[in-house]
């Protein structure tokens, strides 16, 4: 499908499974080839005899200027819905690149797997059961893909520490019985460190090591860098690369 995307469209298109993202970035005063690309997939769809549903097509413009919008984009005669944020492979995103609703929604969805922590209560099951209903059920929703978005500021990070707080306690079990989510979210985004670094191939891989091309050995006892990309603001600071960056450099 992205051959039929013209090579002089500065878009990325990223498919996984049944799902397809394209993005692009645009200086001031520059103009979006992503329309043109999407004419040229809706043509795609169109010669293989299938129809691109505008309905759950969403178009979320992501600007920190005082640009004005671009134009609409549109399949056909339906125009696309610009949304503040979309859920993408599980993930919540939003237009101002804070997780304020992924954590709202992830929070939301665990309060009703609560349900089986009281009844394994109710029921005088033993802790165990409890204990490994949480770390089946619960636990994982609210971990799903931390290494993205795991520099959350603290009032987010105490609102998942809440649940998890709150299941030990259902459970019957102290606070402490489990380390925090927060530590586990730093070894996980310490593991994806790694294995990018395994990973050449990987599209983040030059990302991580472009900051630390030199002619001398730049690995130390203490830890993988020497170096982390600089942060202009707090958001990039927190987002993954130099995130795990800073964690390789202890």
């Amino acid at each position: 499908m992205e051959e039929n995307v013209s090579e002089q469209a500065c878009v990325n298109t990223i498919k996984y499974a049944d799902d397809c993202t394209m993005d692009t970035s645009i200086r001031l005063g520059e103009s979006s080839d992503l329309q043109s690309a999407l004419d040229s997939v809706q043509s795609w769809a169109v010669e293989n005899k299938m129809e691109l549903n505008a309905k759950k097509t969403k178009d979320m413009w992501i600007n920190f200027t005082e640009a004005p919008p671009p134009l609409p984009l549109h399949i056909g005669d339906a125009i696309i819905e610009r949304v503040d944020n979309f859920k993408l492979l599980g993930t919540w995103f939003q237009k101002d690149l804070k997780w304020n609703k992924h954590v709202e929604e992830t929070t939301r969805k665990v309060a009703k797997n609560l349900y089986c922590l009281r009844e394994c209560r109710r029921a005088n099951l033993p802790v165990e059961v409890g204990l490994t209903t949480y770390l089946t059920k619960i636990r994982p929703i609210l971990e799903y893909c931390s290494p993205v978005w795991g520099g959350l500021p603290r009032y987010l990070k105490d609102e998942l520490e809440r649940v998890q707080r709150r299941s030990l306690r259902i459970i019957g079990l102290p606070h402490g019985y489990l380390p925090t989510l927060e530590e586990r979210r730093i070894e996980a985004t310490s593991r994806e460190l790694v294995n990018i670094l395994g990973n050449p191939s990987h599209i983040f891989y030059q990302r991580t090591m472009e900051h630390n091309k030199h002619n001398y050995n730049l690995r130390r006892r203490d830890g993988i860098f020497k170096y982390a990309p600089f942060s202009g603001t707090e958001r990039h600071r927190n987002s993954f690369v130099p995130r795990a960056m800073r964690q390789g450099l202890h």
